[in-house]
C-alpha cells in the first residue's frame, strides 16, 4: 500500500505537541487518508489533544460506547456532526440483554419515562381479528429485565449524553466532522473539522471507533464495503404524540391488505411501521393526507400529533470487515438488519458492550491487543445469525399477496393451538438466543450446550447486609469470579487468589436455604436460578466478562485449567498510572 507523509510530534506537555521536527511516512489506511495532505518541513503543527479513544457518531450506540469507556476511565472524545440532537425516533425496542447494558452503565434509571414494557404482542388480520399472542409478562426473563420493552429515542440519547457528562475525560464536540485520520504503530493521528467555522483541530489517539450509521465516513475511510442485500419493498415509519395513555398494545400486521408493526413506545407516543404496496409514489405516501388516513384506521387521527413520517427500507447488510489496524465499525456503521425482531439497536449496544471491556483492558495494561482481535470474531458471527432469523420472520409476517397471507394466516390460528407450536408461539421463541461460538472463551469455542459463551443469569440475590439486588449490581463492572458456596472451601479460597491476582472480585453464592451470617464475600441466591445453573452444567466455578458473557465455567477438578487459561490471556494492571498522567493534560 501506498504510504503517506506525515508530521512526527515531539511529545512534551501531556495533552499537546510540539513544532514538526521531521517527516516520516506511515502505511496509509483506507482511501480517506489518502486526503491528509503532507506538512512540510517549514509548517509549524499543534497536537490540539490527546485522548485514549475517538469515538465518531453519538447515536445510541456511540453515546452507549462512550459511556461504558468512561466509566472505566478512558479519555474519550466523541465526534458528532449534527450541533444538536435530532428529534425523531428511529429505533423503538430493547430486549432484555440490552436493557442489562444500560444497567451496568449506571443508566437505568436515567431515561425521563422509563423503558415502556411491552406486555402482550398480538398478531391481527385484516379484520383485526387476533391470529395469535404472546404474553410477555409470563416471559421468563434471565437477565433481569423485561424480556420486551419500547422506548422513545430522542429521550434516551438525552439520558446517555446527560451520562457522559458525568465523567470529566469524556467530551462530546457537536457540529464536527472527522475530515481524515492515519494510523502508525503506536497510535492513529485525526483532523477534526468545525462545520462552522471551518477550524480544523489534530487529535491524537490510540483507538478510533466508527458508529456513525449506515452511511458511515469511517467505513468509506477505510474502503470497506457493505455487503448483503436491500428488501424491495418500504416501509412508511409514522411517530404521532398522544395525551391519552391508551390504546396501549403492540400488534403485528399480517394483511394482506396492511401489513406492518403498531405499537406504543412510550407513555404519550405510538409508533406505526406500515409496509407500502409495490408500485406506491412513495413521496405521495408520506404526504399529511395520506399519513392521517392511513391512522384513521387505527386511531382518531385528529386527537394525535404527527411527528414524524419516514420511508426506509430493509436492509440485511454487513461491512467486510469490521476492524482495520486500531479503527473499529460498531452498530449500522458495521451491520443493517430487518425490523422484525427488534434486534438492530440491541445488536448495536452488544457491539459497544463487547468492544469497550476490550479496549480497556489493553489500555489498562491487562491483555495484549490481540485480545482486540476477538470483537468482530465474536460479534459478526452473532449478528448474522440474527439477521438470518430476522429475514425468516419477515417472510414468514409480512409475506405479500392475497392468497399466501390467507393460507399463512389460517396456518398460524392452527400452529397456535397445537401444544407444542403453540409454546413456540407464546413463549416468543422465534427470537433467538444466540451464544458466543468462537473468541475471547476457555478454549477459544464453546462446545455443545457448554456455558462458555451464554450470559450468566442475573436474579436478584441477598447481600450480608439483608439487601436485595441484582446480581450485576453487587458484582459491579469489571470481571467477576463466582464460586458455588456450598464446596470445598479450598476451592473457594483458590478461586478468591485468582481473582485478587488479576483485580477481580469473587463471590460466592449461596442456596436460598442457607441458614446463619452471611460472609461479606458471599449472596444468597433467594429464587434458586444461579444454583440451578451452576447444576444444569454441572460446574463450581465460573469467570464472568463484564460484558455478562461467560469465560469459563468448570468443575472442582478442572480449575486448574481454568486459572492457567486465564492467566493465560490476562494480567494485573501495569498501565493505569500512565494514562490517568496523559489524561490530566
Amino acid at each position: 500500500m501506498q504510504g503517506i507523509q506525515r508530521a512526527a510530534y515531539s511529545w512534551g506537555t501531556p495533552g499537546f505537541g510540539k513544532s514538526v521536527t521531521r517527516i516520516q511516512t506511515v502505511p496509509a489506511v483506507g482511501r480517506g487518508l489518502r486526503q491528509l495532505h503532507s506538512l512540510s518541513c517549514q509548517e509549524v503543527a499543534v497536537l490540539q489533544k490527546t485522548v485514549d479513544v475517538i469515538i465518531v457518531g453519538c447515536g445510541p450506540v456511540g453515546a452507549m460506547a462512550a459511556n461504558l469507556l468512561g466509566q472505566r476511565g478512558i479519555s474519550t472524545l466523541v465526534v458528532e456532526r449534527e450541533s444538536s440532537a435530532h428529534g425523531q425516533s428511529r429505533a423503538i425496542s430493547v430486549d432484555d440483554e440490552a436493557q442489562r447494558i444500560f444497567q451496568s452503565a449506571g443508566l437505568e434509571g436515567a431515561l425521563e419515562v422509563g423503558f415502556h414494557p411491552c406486555r402482550r404482542l398480538q398478531y391481527l388480520d385484516d379484520e383485526s381479528r387476533v391470529l395469535a399472542e404472546v404474553d410477555f409478562t409470563k416471559l421468563d426473563a434471565p437477565n433481569g429485565h423485561p424480556v420486551g420493552a419500547l422506548f422513545q429515542q430522542p429521550r434516551m440519547e438525552a439520558a446517555l449524553r446527560r451520562g457522559m457528562g458525568r465523567f470529566p475525560h469524556v467530551e462530546l464536540w457537536q457540529g464536527h466532522v472527522l475530515e481524515s485520520f492515519v494510523q502508525d504503530e503506536n497510535g492513529l493521528t485525526a483532523q477534526v473539522r468545525d462545520v462552522v467555522t471551518a477550524r480544523t483541530s489534530v487529535v491524537r489517539a490510540e483507538y478510533l471507533l466508527g458508529a456513525d450509521g449506515a452511511h458511515s465516513m469511517v467505513r468509506r475511510m477505510l474502503d470497506l464495503k457493505l455487503e448483503g442485500t436491500t428488501g424491495l419493498e418500504h416501509a412508511l415509519a409514522i411517530t404521532v404524540g398522544t395525551a391519552a395513555p391508551e390504546p396501549d398494545f403492540s400488534c403485528y400486521l399480517c394483511g394482506p391488505e396492511r401489513r406492518g408493526f403498531i405499537t406504543r413506545t412510550a407513555k404519550d407516543e405510538l409508533r406505526f411501521d406500515i409496509i407500502i404496496p409495490s408500485g406506491t409514489d412513495l413521496e405521495r405516501a408520506r404526504e399529511p393526507e395520506a399519513v392521517r388516513a392511513l391512522l384513521a384506521r387505527f386511531v382518531d387521527s385528529a386527537s394525535v400529533q404527527v411527528r414524524s413520517a419516514n420511508v426506509y427500507s430493509y436492509h440485511s447488510r454487513l461491512a467486510s470487515r469490521w476492524q482495520v489496524g486500531r479503527a473499529f465499525l460498531l452498530g449500522d456503521a458495521a451491520h443493517l438488519m430487518p425490523p422484525f425482531l427488534g434486534q438492530g439497536l440491541c445488536s448495536g449496544l452488544r457491539d459497544a458492550a463487547n468492544l469497550t471491556w476490550k479496549l480497556a483492558c489493553v489500555l489498562e495494561g491487562t491483555a495484549a491487543r490481540t485480545l482486540l482481535e476477538t470483537y468482530e470474531l465474536e460479534r459478526r458471527a452473532h449478528v448474522e445469525e440474527l439477521i438470518q432469523s430476522s429475514n425468516a420472520m419477515g417472510r414468514v409476517m409480512m409475506s405479500g399477496g392475497w392468497l399466501l397471507s390467507r393460507l399463512r394466516n389460517v396456518l398460524i390460528r392452527l400452529l397456535y393451538r397445537l401444544p407444542v407450536t403453540g409454546a413456540f408461539i407464546r413463549e416468543f421463541r422465534a427470537r433467538p438466543v444466540v451464544p458466543l461460538r468462537r473468541g475471547f472463551l476457555l478454549g477459544g469455542r464453546r462446545g455443545e450446550d457448554a456455558p462458555e459463551g451464554g450470559c450468566i443469569p442475573q436474579p436478584r440475590v441477598e447481600t450480608a447486609e439483608g439487601a436485595r439486588a441484582r446480581l450485576d449490581d453487587v458484582m459491579g463492572p469489571g470481571f467477576g469470579v463466582l464460586v458455588r458456596g456450598d464446596v470445598a472451601g479450598e476451592l473457594r479460597r483458590e478461586a478468591r487468589a485468582l481473582a485478587e491476582s488479576l483485580g477481580m472480585v469473587a463471590w460466592s453464592i449461596l442456596p436460598a436455604t442457607h441458614s446463619g451470617p452471611v460472609p461479606p464475600d458471599a449472596v444468597v441466591d433467594v429464587d434458586g436460578r444461579l444454583m440451578a445453573w451452576f447444576s444444569r452444567h454441572a460446574v463450581d466455578v465460573a469467570v464472568v466478562r463484564p460484558d455478562r458473557y461467560v469465560y469459563g465455567a468448570v468443575p472442582t477438578a478442572r480449575f486448574a485449567d481454568l486459572q492457567r487459561s486465564l492467566k493465560g490471556h490476562l494480567r494485573p494492571s501495569v498501565g493505569g498510572r500512565e494514562r490517568d498522567v496523559r489524561r490530566a493534560g
